[in-house]
């Protein structure tokens, strides 16, 4: 990647998840995190990182899959945002109540709709 002056949060924490190069990331798109797993793919398509990249079905399966991969060894990642949050809720439990190594990059947007693309940390406090 070039020096440039700037970039956006999602093409900082892309460009983070290719220095790490993590074993595995199951992802699912959801707007405003949507370019995190585009920038993560195109890497590993330009053979930049080895990462074992696992599109999936809904945010739940986003994260059954992280934790899966971290259960079995693999440095595991995903990112989400806003309602890909509260899918992940019942994962998130069993992540934490099995004490796994697993990032999630979240970018925060408002929970509430309809359509609702907002910055606020309703998703992360309702987490929390």
């Amino acid at each position: 990647m070039a020096v440039r002056e700037r970039l956006s949060g999602n093409e900082a924490v892309a460009y983070a998840i290719r220095q790490v190069n993590p074993d595995v990331m199951p992802a699912f798109p959801i707007t405003p995190s949507t370019e995190i797993p585009q920038y993560v793919a195109n890497y590993i398509a330009n053979g930049e990182i080895d990462t074992e990249f696992i599109p999936v079905e809904s945010e739940h399966s986003a994260m059954s899959a992280t934790i899966g991969a971290s259960a079995a060894g693999a440095r595991a990642l995903t990112a989400t945002s806003s309602c890909g949050m509260a899918l992940m809720w019942e994962e998130l439990y069993v992540a934490a109540s099995n004490r796994l190594p697993i990032v999630l990059a979240l970018v925060n947007r408002a929970l509430s709709g309809p359509i609702n693309i907002n910055a606020d940390h309703s998703a992360s406090m309702g987490a929390r």
